[in-house]
């Protein structure tokens, strides 16, 4: 398995062509290619407990020292926000394995979501049509 740092990735006639922003662009045939597909991972369950844990201490200390007002509803709100936005960020990863067992992956931003989508379905197809 190796990871790519890969900036773009565009299609040509006789397969996938990575380009890289400090490298020279490299060309996989769709011969070559196994499998390619998008890889959704979340943020561990741990990373959320260690958050709430810490927040929950902050709060706890800052009631120890103000005594109990408003201080325990505006942290509490703000844990809130943090644990949903923790549970909804998503990390992307594109996939593609080649036949020999290696593996070329690269993280992408939601933005490019739809347009890497595109992507696939056209390697896909393409590979489909090589078999």
């Amino acid at each position: 398995m190796r990871a790519s740092n890969f900036k773009k990735i565009s299609i040509s006639e006789n397969g996938v062509i990575l380009k890289y922003q400090d490298k020279e662009s490299k060309e996989i045939s769709f011969s070559e290619i196994s499998k390619i597909y998008i890889k959704v991972k979340k943020v561990p369950f741990k990373y959320i407990a260690l958050f709430v844990c810490l927040s929950l201490s902050v709060v706890m200390f800052l009631v120890w020292i103000y005594g109990f007002s408003l201080v325990v509803l505006s942290p509490s709100f703000l844990i809130l926000v943090g644990v949903i936005k923790l549970n909804s960020y998503k990390k992307y990863l594109l996939k593609i394995k080649l036949n020999d067992g290696c593996s070329i992956i690269e993280s992408f931003p939601l933005k490019l979501k739809y347009k890497t989508i595109e992507v696939i379905i056209k390697v896909r197809k393409a590979v489909s049509k090589m078999r």
